[in-house]
């Protein structure tokens, strides 16, 4: 949903004022860094992602309908450019460490973490740099982000149903890499499905 607010500084920003899309830009900054952050597990290429799709949003804002929000076209291009960037450097994704965190470590308890859950946390690190770039996108986006499928749908420009099935294989092939993963316990494999 589109903020009063966003909708002005879009009107704004679309007419040439620089203050109104440095304030987007302030809105918009941290979630698109740690997507990109997450994707690509670089500080530096995540700044350079940050840097580039506000540029790209700047040259293109023209594009941005009235009443729609920034945030799905941001996604969508700071996702391009990470996958870009992937393919043009042949590595895997990175880590998720917010995902993983979020299934499997409670918040409060990790300043305590223990040596086992930090090894148990590696585990599953090397689990979800085996997804393809495409499932491991969706997850970013649909537990990190917390984006709907809908809104998954538009960043990734691709249906919903496909959404979906991304979600899908990427929960059953994280689920048999964990299985086949004879140094983490059988039982912790279940909570991911």
């Amino acid at each position: 949903m589109t903020s009063d607010e966003e909708i002005v500084l879009i009107a704004q920003a679309k007419a040439g004022n620089l203050v109104a899309f440095e304030a987007l830009y302030e809105m918009h900054k941290t979630s698109i860094y740690r997507t990109a952050l997450a994707i690509t597990n670089d500080r530096s290429i995540a700044e350079e992602i940050l840097q580039d799709t506000f540029l790209r949003a700047f040259k293109h804002l023209e594009r941005v309908h009235e009443g729609v929000s920034l945030s799905p076209w941001l996604y969508r291009i700071a996702v391009n450019l990470a996958y870009d960037w992937t393919v043009k450097h042949k590595r895997w994704l990175a880590t998720l460490n917010h995902i993983i965190d979020r299934w499997v470590i409670p918040t409060a308890s990790l300043p305590e973490r223990s040596a086992e859950e930090r090894e148990l946390q590696e585990l599953l690190y090397e689990a979800i740099n085996r997804l393809e770039f495409k499932q491991r996108a969706a997850l970013v986006l649909f537990y990190l982000q917390d984006f709907s499928l809908l809104e998954i749908a538009e960043i990734m420009e691709c249906p919903v149903g496909t959404v979906k099935s991304r979600l899908h294989y990427a929960r059953e092939n994280l689920r048999r890499e964990l299985l086949a993963d004879k140094r983490l316990p059988g039982g912790l494999v279940y909570e991911f499905t």
